[in-house]
């Protein structure tokens, strides 16, 4: 049976850069006495980038943050020059792929970019998988040929992972073609990012256009289905379940695509908080104000739900129009504060189910993205439905929305008739997803779910279980000395991770 020393499992972000880290550790010991088996096992077959900034998402899809805010510090000067060094190879290859949304884009932004205005540049994500990788195959190359590691890309989906001899694993494959084999791993890292998105519909009718995940399998093929479902209207009625990026991000791209925009008379989102993302104030103040959260402070004692109360009460504050992140930064750093001499079983809740709500009240984007939606508003072309989904029916080829109102539990069925159905609600809990590897390190013990219910458990060095760690958004929601974070979607938390997950690696 195959051994390796590291198997990374999963291939976008978390992934490549804890691989980087390794290649560069390597290469500046340089010790050829010491060669490392590497394998990273991915089940697309497309490495280093992962679905955000990989084919599965769009040419045209956009970070959130500017690429000041987007890029770790360390790296800020090598992105910043590799991006106008390639200028004109991925303006060109933008441009052909990218059509009216990309023209419109780089007409607007290659001025910022050659004058290094980087606080309002919002890049297309494409740009920064292709650094990755650059980068990536770059150091791999030179530590290759310095015979310091044995590296293997193997495309195959882990299905399992069995504890072996010495706290070692037998990973399970399925491959391509449906056949399985396994390899032993003396160290595992868990880099598969969100679990997949939980199904709110299942059909096998192709009258109805159900999708369920905007990327699976990827943005293009599921635009291509929905065009080829609309293609005999030019009044249809789309309904959007949940108000996440992704939400945001279809109406950008629906918008700048004619052929698809032409057929759709009005798009609908029903969100609980009835808010999309919104536009990122880049106004200063002299003080942010937090008279909630101060309100709170002077009683002297307070409990956790008081607090997250109070936090929450500051946020819509800061958030009335535009998202002012200073302004947020403050009231959550004070929120922060007044935790301090809260248990530790108050601070594993705020980290796992308070602060993820908090979060979503500030969900943030960028002018492009932010100017789609209110261009839809602009047309009478979008109507936001504030409550929770229960079901959708089959209405004889569109369908009927069946929902409770935000603050009832009165179920209610919209008055529209919907032709088409995209799911933006988010990952399932693990307990139950759709993945064979998390439902079966769940179900079988191996790994415990923290209080989110949307990632693992683990210790001060990552693991989850001995030699078992994890990197990328199922490390959120835990709480201890190294690892506080509510979410790890985020490409700097993960760099500034990176170096304290490899050195426990090597």
């Amino acid at each position: 049976m195959t051994k390796m020393n590291i198997t990374i499992i999963g291939s976008g972000a978390a992934s490549t850069l804890t691989l980087i880290e390794i290649l560069q550790k390597l290469e500046l010991q340089n010790d050829k006495n010491k060669k490392i088996s590497i394998a990273v096992i991915e089940k697309t077959g497309e490495y280093l980038k992962g679905i955000p900034y990989g084919k599965r998402s769009s040419v045209n899809a956009l970070i959130i943050t500017s690429v000041h805010d987007f890029i770790f510090e360390p790296e800020k000067p090598l992105f910043y020059k590799w991006l106008t060094e390639t200028v004109h190879e991925w303006t060109e290859f933008y441009r052909n792929e990218g059509g009216e949304i990309a023209e419109r884009w780089l007409e607007n932004n290659l001025p910022l970019i050659m004058a290094h205005d980087w606080e309002k540049v919002y890049i297309p994500r494409f740009l920064f998988g292709d650094y990755l990788t650059y980068k990536c195959n770059a150091i791999l190359e030179r530590v290759s040929s310095e015979n310091l590691v044995d590296f293997h890309m193997i495309q195959a989906e882990v299905i399992d992972i069995v504890p072996f001899e010495n706290n070692s694993y037998q990973i399970i494959m399925e491959n391509p073609d449906g056949s399985s084999n396994s390899i032993v791993s003396q160290k595992t890292v868990i880099a598969t990012g969100s679990a997949p998105v939980k199904e709110i519909f299942h059909t096998n009718s192709e009258q109805l256009c159900y999708i369920n995940d905007i990327y699976e399998p990827s943005v293009k093929e599921n635009f291509q289905k929905l065009e080829k479902h609309l293609s005999k209207k030019s009044d249809s009625q789309i309904l959007l379940v949940g108000s996440n990026a992704s939400s945001i991000e279809l109406l950008y791209l629906i918008g700048g695509t004619a052929s698809l925009r032409n057929k759709i008379k009005q798009i609908h989102i029903l969100s609980i908080s009835g808010a999309l993302p919104v536009a990122t104030s880049t106004i200063k103040l002299n003080e942010y104000p937090t008279p909630n959260l101060n309100k709170v402070e002077s009683l002297g004692t307070f409990s956790i739900l008081e607090l997250v109360d109070a936090s929450a009460a500051d946020i819509r504050i800061a958030v009335q129009e535009e998202a002012n992140m200073d302004h947020v930064a403050t009231i959550i750093g004070k929120t922060l504060n007044l935790m301090q001499d809260m248990s530790q079983e108050d601070h594993q809740m705020f980290y796992a189910v308070h602060a993820i709500k908090l979060r979503n009240m500030f969900r943030r984007t960028g002018p492009e993205y932010y100017g789609a939606s209110k261009k839809w508003l602009a047309e009478n072309a979008f109507e936001i439905i504030k409550g929770k989904f229960i079901a959708a029916e089959n209405a004889s080829e569109v369908f009927s929305l069946q929902y409770s109102k935000t603050g009832s539990n009165t179920s209610v069925i919209h008055s529209t008739k919907f032709d088409a159905l995209i799911n933006c609600t988010g990952s399932d809990d693990l307990i139950q997803s759709s993945s064979k590897l998390l439902y079966n390190l769940v179900n079988k013990n191996i790994c415990q779910m923290n209080l989110s219910g949307k990632g693992f458990v683990v210790n001060e060095q990552f693991e989850a279980a001995p030699n078992l760690y994890v990197i990328g958004p199922l490390l959120g929601g835990n709480k201890n000395k190294l690892i506080h974070f509510w979410q790890l979607e985020n490409v700097a938390r993960l760099s500034y991770l990176a170096p304290y997950l490899v050195k426990e690696l090597l």
